[in-house]
């Protein structure tokens, strides 16, 4: 079963009054639908919300990691007033009262010749300067290509972490639909034991059958009804689960008995499946391993950057400043101009730091690998459990659909004998509790096939279909703009070797190698 999820429009109306709650407590306008549940989880889950976030975060980082590649233009000024104590003049010291005797026309004071050189107590400037990175080891370019790897990352995730809610939404729906019928079955088996007793009770007033038989049927009903008991409120606590993962506030989920009813039955519907197959599909599909696959494939641009600390620095900067002439203590005298040069810088030893940097990264590429490779082991052990579980499940019902069937004529025979005098009480309760535990195990095996579909298409990565799901403000979270959106929904199908990804020829051929160490099978 694949389920739609572009039919938002309809919900709009539902999921307002949904969240905006009533006093009463009745904010349900009808019993809520599989498809509907969805929809509700894609735009309140706390775990989708976590990763549109997760996302958004990496998507700064990208602008982070790109701006060194970009001109930095920097405005500066500065303003400073010294003490005329703490001015110097040419004598070193204090102005000395000495005159000196000209040629002609008398003394002149030493002290009106140095005060033409006193420098000003006050200064400013004002730069406006360009700075340009030219070259670092591409140790930038790698930090921005790896940015932009594990933004693609947090678009994988955000996918595998979409599949999983509408797994666990479709489980814990199953899950209600699978308590209600279990209800139902121990309710009939009730209202067969009260009869049963009613009968009893009825025959043993006529003084055809003794006490004891009255007190068995008694027994036995009063031991059933615990059972139904328990079918009830584990219905209840099953709709409060799922309204936990669909986001619905905690103080509406207890204002009734009936927390969130739901629409539906558990019907049983085979679907085909091949293992070969689901395993093929599962690799290519599954967002999970695109996100591991990108953790390598950034881990190896990491290592470029280590290994930049081995490498030269250099930038080019240019510029204007315009400051107060030093030489007098008149502000609006003024000097300008520009600049230009470049700033340099080779670490030539740094004790071993980008020896270390470039063996820590090497590790971490090598353990990702290692991640990788386990991921996938992972979800191959994923689609063969579910194809097992199908199987076991299918196998299960038809098994379970015959022993109702054998049940129910028992209990019919275990009855007319009782009638002809022939059978007894004990036998008709025995067939009563064996057609109740059929029918228990019916509903059981229904809901385990049908579970099962749902853990098999997440395996294989076909849990949702996404088309259309984003085209327009009202059919999306309000977390996604179009943009993002429209990626993530490219993200779904492409992958992270894709040769339009920031990734280099040598990151992706890296990636595809197995990890060190790994013994290597003639059938991988």
């Amino acid at each position: 079963m694949r389920i739609s999820l572009f039919a938002l429009t309809t919900l709009a109306g539902f999921t307002a009054s949904l969240l905006a709650g009533e006093s009463n407590g009745t904010y349900r306008s009808h019993p809520l639908t599989l498809d509907e549940a969805v929809q509700i989880a894609i735009k309140e889950n706390p775990n989708i919300l976590r990763q549109v976030q997760e996302l958004k975060r990496n998507k700064g980082l990208v602008y982070q990691a790109q701006a060194r590649l970009l001109p930095q233009v920097t405005g500066s000024s500065s303003y400073t007033q010294d003490d005329p104590g703490l001015v110097s003049n040419s004598t070193g010291g204090r102005i000395a009262n000495i005159d000196l005797q000209t040629v002609q026309g008398g003394p002149i004071p030493l002290s009106s010749l140095l005060s033409s050189q006193r420098t000003a107590t006050e200064s400013w400037s004002v730069q406006i300067q360009v700075t340009q990175l030219l070259y670092d080891g591409g140790a930038t370019i790698a930090s921005r290509r790896a940015a932009r790897i594990n933004e693609d990352a947090a678009y994988y995730t955000l996918r595998d972490t979409i599949d999983s809610t509408v797994q666990t939404v479709r489980t814990q729906f199953y899950q209600i639909l699978l308590d209600k019928a279990l209800i139902q079955v121990q309710e009939e088996s009730v209202n067969l034991l009260q009869s049963q007793l009613e009968d009893q009770s009825s025959r043993y007033e006529a003084g055809t059958v003794p006490q004891f038989n009255v007190l068995q049927a008694q027994s036995q009903l009063q031991n059933q009804i615990p059972q139904l008991i328990t079918a009830q409120n584990n219905y209840r606590i099953s709709m409060v689960q799922l309204a936990k993962t669909l986001g619905i506030p905690a103080g509406r989920q207890y204002a009734t008995d009936e927390p969130l009813p739901v629409a539906g039955r558990l019907t049983y519907t085979p679907i085909t499946y091949d293992l070969s197959s689901a395993l093929i599909t599962a690799r290519a599909n599954r967002p999970f391993l695109k996100a591991q696959r990108s953790n390598v494939l950034s881990s190896v641009e990491q290592i470029t950057v280590a290994a930049s600390g081995w490498k030269p620095t250099i930038s080019a900067n240019i510029g204007l400043r315009q400051t107060n002439n030093p030489r007098s203590s008149q502000l609006d005298n003024t000097l300008e101009g520009w600049f230009f040069g470049f700033t340099g810088s080779w670490n030539i030893f740094d004790g071993g730091s980008t020896y270390g940097n470039l063996k820590a990264n090497r590790a971490t590429l090598e353990e990702n690998k290692v991640t990788l490779d386990d991921s996938t082991r992972q979800v191959e052990l994923d689609v063969s459990t579910a194809v097992d579980n199908l199987r076991q499940a299918q196998e299960t019902i038809v098994a379970t659909e015959k022993a109702v069937q054998v049940s129910q004529e028992a209990l019919r025979l275990s009855n007319e004998r009782l009638a002809a005098g022939t059978g007894t009480q004990l036998d008709v309760l025995t067939s009563q509790t064996n057609l109740t535990t059929a029918r228990s195990n019916l509903v059981q095996a229904q809901f385990n096939y049908i579970a099962g579909v749902a853990q098999y298409q997440f395996a294989i990565g076909t849990e949702t279909k996404y088309n259309d799901m984003f085209d327009s403000p009202d059919k999306r979270p309000a977390t996604l703009t179009n943009w993002e959106a429209n990626k993530a929904l490219r993200s779904r199908y492409d992958s992270p070797l894709d040769p339009d990804k920031p990734s280099t020829t040598k990151a992706k051929k890296e990636s595809l190698s197995p990890p060190l160490g790994k013994i290597d099978f003639s059938n991988d």
